[in-house]
């Protein structure tokens, strides 16, 4: 990319070298147009329109520095042992919440099914005036 000096030439030159000349030209334009029209002049509102290009091409460019650590082998190993060591240190608390959230689903079922058939039964009732 050449040197470029001001932010609004660089953020054409960044615009154009992605591809996307004309549609950040057509969307800076709109924008100074609305800008315009609520009071901002005309150099402000080439800032501005400029500083958005800038931004959405700088946005695009890649991972985020914590994306990129994140992903990193060594830290998604020391994640790895951090994990199996809390699962083991915790496993009986573990399989007895398991085992706990099993019994009261069964316990929801057996109610929603009872609630089920009570209406059921209200429906096929014949009504008695």
């Amino acid at each position: 990319m050449a040197h470029v000096h001001g932010a609004a030439a660089g953020a054409a030159q960044m615009g154009k070298s992605a591809g996307q000349g004309m549609m950040a030209e057509g969307m800076s334009g709109m924008m100074m147009g609305e800008m315009i029209k609520h009071g901002m002049t005309s150099q402000t509102a080439k800032g501005v329109a400029a500083t958005g290009v800038v931004a959405a091409a700088g946005s695009t460019g890649g991972k985020s520095w914590l994306g990129k650590f994140l992903s990193h082998p060594l830290v998604l190993f020391g994640l790895g042992v951090a994990v199996g060591y809390t699962v083991h240190k915790y496993r009986k608390e573990i399989i007895q919440s398991a085992n706990r959230t099993v019994e009261q689903s069964k316990d929801f079922i057996l109610q929603q099914r009872e609630n089920l058939e009570d209406i059921v039964a209200e429906g096929q009732e014949p009504d008695k005036i």
